[in-house]
């Protein structure tokens, strides 16, 4: 229809939002017009789809992270009852300390 594509700010339109009485979605519908009318809004910009990619990785090389992490402190606890200490900052790497106790 040839009409602009505008993104809001969310917090800011929640904020005027907020102020309404009767919280429904025709009443939102209204307020949001009418913070276009008005232009009292914040425009904010659309990340691209690559930097959507590059966050999911990132995101999910934390979580690899994150579980190698708990598993070897759960082996650690589990060598310890035993009475089997791990040096935690050795020249020799965690699976090589593991595999010669």
């Amino acid at each position: 229809m040839g009409l602009p594509e505008v993104c809001i700010d969310a917090r800011h339109a929640k904020a005027a939002l907020s102020v309404q009485i009767n919280k429904t979605d025709r009443n939102d519908a209204f307020g949001l017009a009418q913070i276009m009318r008005t232009a009292w809004y914040r425009e904010v910009a659309v990340k691209s789809l690559d930097s959507h990619k590059v966050r999911a990785v990132l995101g999910a090389r934390a979580q690899l992270v994150d579980m190698r992490t708990d598993l070897r402190n759960q082996i650690r606890g589990l060598l310890k009852v035993f009475g089997i200490v791990l040096e935690p900052k050795s020249g020799r790497s965690f699976e090589k300390q593991v595999s010669e106790t």
